[in-house]
C-alpha cells in the first residue's frame, strides 16, 4: 500500500508539472504570429493535454485499487 501511495505521489508530481507545461503553451500561442511556430506549439500542447488525461486516469485506477486492496488486506487486524 505504501507504493501505491508512493506512486500516486509521484504521478500526481508530474501531472502537475505537465499542466503547467500546457498553461505555458497555450499563453504562448497567444503571442505566437508565426504560423509554423503556431503549429508546433498546438501539437505540443495536444500532447501535454493527452498525458495529462493518462496520467489522471492511472492516478483514478491507482486510487481506486488502493481502496479494495486495504479493504482486502487490512494494516491493523480487526479484533
Amino acid at each position: 500500500m505504501v507504493i501505491i501511495v508512493e506512486q500516486i505521489d509521484i504521478l500526481q508530481d508530474l501531472l502537475q508539472c505537465r499542466i503547467a507545461n500546457e498553461v505555458f503553451y497555450n499563453e504562448s500561442l497567444i503571442y505566437v504570429k508565426n504560423p509554423e511556430a503556431r503549429q508546433v506549439f498546438t501539437q505540443l500542447r495536444d500532447d501535454e493535454m493527452r498525458a495529462i488525461v493518462n496520467l489522471q486516469q492511472r492516478i483514478d485506477r491507482l486510487q481506486s485499487s488502493e481502496g479494495i486492496i486495504s479493504k482486502l488486506f487490512p494494516l491493523r487486524p480487526k479484533i
